[in-house]
């Protein structure tokens, strides 16, 4: 309780700084050292302070929504989620194949399984002119970090992107670490650290940039943190403090590179969710669009002939849980916005509530070719679409197809690309649907369905699909190339049970049914989370007296027990005020469960194939040219060598457009080189760890040098701290 008084005392004080500074227009700084002056942390007073003094009004209409939002949220998912389920029961179950007292979703599709590829395909045409490795140096300067910190020091995973910014090799890490090299001989130039962390432990930031200032005669590096945009001399990393308002933009975290465009920087923002542009000399904010309950974690890109943004969204927060809320608005979503003034133009959606975490991935695609006389901008789905949009209209110029799944009045509408078809294998699917033995309680849904009250359910999209790195352009032969990861299922239990939990009615037939249901309303969780076993609370906001009794006699778990129906009737009616009851009072609250398969047993690898995929896509129609293992990856626990690692890495290509591309991320930990045209191996060489962000290809005369990041992190004794150079004569 005291708590809770003295958060809502903050916040009170935080509004009267907001209505403070409207009326007297008081500066950042007198905010920022009147917070730190009362005790809240620097990186906190920051963003507080740039909300107040930059977003005042904004805040406090958010502060109010966020207030309505709350007070209602919890009756809205619990009623979203019984209309879902009563709509499921009334529908006649005419989408679905009943069996043995389970529901599927009907699918007449026949599915081959392909003879699993053992090997690489690899050509002879790089036999001779195999690129050579020439230095690795770890990116952390650890003599630094150990002045500045009693911890011990341990790798991080590192997905930004190496620049060439000036002549010098810039790296940036999510912790605020940034470094400079000689690109040539790995010898360190600089080293520093600005703002707070994007995150701990978990990679997050995808990219910073670096621009050229004609004014000054000098690159500036735009590197993204925790709490802001930093503009730095790439000359020896120390604050530009003659642009950005003193060398800093904003306060708010950012995890992708910042765009710049007619002197000004765009900044795409994570908590709050928005888009930002900033005059570069001044350091004014221009405008800021809010974006609601999904983040933009996707690097961005600017068509600056239409002067427009193209911005992918993610899903929102606790998107597995259905409501009515704002938070869905632009989820899943390709964002087009006018540069000038953060106006949306149109936005291209995806799923009406996604509730797969299907994320729009990675960087839109500016396509160089032109599709029935139009521009087009390529967006990827984690569900295993790629779109192809008019960049004026966000109109699918190749067709799309839309679907609903309808529950009564509840409907869901989704969309997937029709070229390509879906790049994701669904032979795994069946698999597990056949091996599933324990899988079915009360309404166990397989497939793309919306989360329903007691139910189990698989589905891709958590980590599978395209990967945020995006596809790499083959001008050449007008593909566009991209990673991919299959077979990635996760499996996801939702209920709802009584907070506090309480005892069941004081009714015969109902203690009977706690021999296997919880007393109190709690889930029973099974066999280390292999089975679970509903709360009894709610049986009456789903079923009516007739659907209960049919679902006891019918469904497998009960179709053995002998119930009279009177017994049966006296236990819906003291189900029901125990229902009533903790409804009314909202003493009731979400037990979610899930977690990743692990995919180990032999028979799923041999059957399966590859977990991860590299697609080469027509820029011309859509149509999948070539599609082939992404390197390989030996399965400690199987003993089973598989061709076709999960994959976490990316695609690059150089300037020359010579029709080659450079892959990292499989667990064998290599880099390897690729035909763009026929999608064979040119060329491997080891790594120390598995890549984690895109190589940076750069063209130095007739020299290719190729710089790859190699932090692992996703296995076992798969970790480092190194970038890596290797060099190819071209001629």
């Amino acid at each position: 309780m005291k708590l809770i008084k003295n958060f809502n005392k903050f916040i009170f004080l935080i509004l009267a700084l907001i209505i403070i500074a409207i009326f007297y227009n008081f500066k950042f700084e007198i905010v920022f050292n009147t917070l730190v002056l009362l005790g809240n942390k620097e990186n906190e007073a920051r963003k507080i302070s740039f909300s107040i003094t930059e977003r005042s009004v904004q805040i406090i209409k958010n502060k109010f929504n966020n207030f309505q939002y709350e007070s209602k949220r919890k009756k809205d998912q619990l009623d979203v989620a019984i209309k879902i389920k009563r709509g499921f029961l009334e529908e006649g179950y005419s989408n679905f194949i009943l069996n043995d007292g389970n529901y599927y979703f009907k699918d007449n599709k026949s599915y081959k399984i392909k003879k699993t590829i053992t090997n690489l395909n690899f050509s002879n045409e790089w036999i001779n002119k195999f690129p050579k490795k020439i230095w690795s140096i770890d990116m952390s300067n650890k003599n630094i970090l150990d002045k500045k910190s009693d911890k011990v020091f341990k790798p991080i995973i590192v997905q930004a992107k190496p620049l060439i910014c000036g002549e010098k090799l810039v790296y940036a890490k999510q912790d605020g670490n940034i470094g400079a090299v000689d690109f040539r001989s790995g010898k360190r130039i600089w080293y520093n650290k600005y703002g707070n962390s994007n995150s701990s432990g978990w990679p997050r930031l995808k990219g910073f940039n670096c621009i050229f200032d004609k004014d000054l005669n000098k690159h500036i590096i735009l590197l993204s943190t925790g709490s802001g945009i930093f503009c730095i001399n790439s000359q020896d990393g120390s604050l530009t403090k003659s642009r950005c308002n003193n060398g800093r933009l904003g306060a708010y975290e950012t995890r992708v590179s910042a765009e710049f465009f007619n002197n000004t920087v765009y900044v795409a923002t994570i908590n709050p969710s928005g888009i930002q542009a900033y005059n570069f000399l001044n350091g004014k904010l221009l405008w800021h669009k809010e974006l609601g309950g999904a983040n933009p974690w996707n690097n961005f890109i600017i068509d600056k002939k239409r002067e427009m943004i193209f911005l992918n969204m993610g899903s929102p927060d606790n998107s597995l849980i259905v409501d009515n809320s704002n938070k869905y608005k632009y989820s899943g979503s390709l964002i087009a916005l006018n540069s000038k003034n953060g106006k949306i133009i149109w936005q291209f959606q995806e799923h009406s509530k996604d509730t797969w975490n299907h994320d729009f991935v990675g960087r839109p695609i500016l396509s160089p070719i032109k599709i029935n006389d139009k521009e087009i901008v390529i967006t990827f789905s984690k569900s295993g679409s790629v779109y192809f949009l008019d960049r004026d209209t966000g109109k699918p110029v190749i067709p799309v197809e839309e679907k609903i799944i309808s529950y009564k009045n509840f409907k869901y509408k989704y969309k997937n690309s029709i070229n390509p078809k879906n790049i994701l294998d669904t032979k795994y699917y069946n698999f597990i649907d056949k091996d599933c033995d324990y899988c079915g309680l009360n309404t166990k849904i397989f497939g793309l369905a919306p989360p329903i009250i007691k139910y189990e359910r698989y589905f891709d999209g958590s980590t599978g699909g395209p990967q945020w790195a995006t596809a790499a352009i083959d001008y050449e032969n007008n593909l566009i190339i991209f990673t991919s990861i299959h077979n990635i299922i996760f499996k996801h239990y939702i209920d709802f049970i009584p907070n506090p939990l309480t005892a069941l009615p004081n009714n015969n037939t109902v203690k009977n049914c706690t021999s296997c249901h919880e007393s109190k309303g709690d889930v029973k969780v099974i066999e280390e989370g292999k089975r679970f076993i509903p709360s009894l609370f709610l049986s009456t906001k789903v079923h009516s007296l007739n659907s209960f009794k049919e679902y006891i006699k019918n469904n497998k778990f009960h179709k053995n027990l002998d119930i009279v129906n009177k017994d049966l009737e006296d236990a819906y009616f003291e189900l029901r005020k125990y229902d009533d009851k903790l409804v009314k009072n909202e003493e009731y609250e979400i037990f979610s469960i899930g977690k990743t398969i692990d995919i180990t047993n032999e028979d799923i690898d041999l059957k399966n194939g590859p977990f991860g995929k590299i697609n080469a896509i027509s820029l011309l129609d859509g149509k999948i040219k070539w599609q082939i293992p992404a390197g390989t990856y030996f399965n400690q626990k199987s003993k089973t060598s598989i061709v076709g690692s999960k994959t976490f890495g990316a695609i690059s290509n150089g300037q020359n457009n010579d029709g080659v591309s450079f892959y990292t991320g499989s667990f064998d930990k290599k880099v390897y080189a690729i035909n763009n045209k026929s999608g064979e191996y040119l060329w491997s060489a080891d790594l120390p760890a598995s890549g984690s962000a895109l190589p940076l290809v750069h063209i130095d005369g007739s020299d290719r040098w190729i710089f790859v990041i190699a932090t692992g992190g996703r296995v076992a004794n798969d970790y480092s701290d190194s970038i890596i150079a290797f060099h190819q004569k071209l001629n």
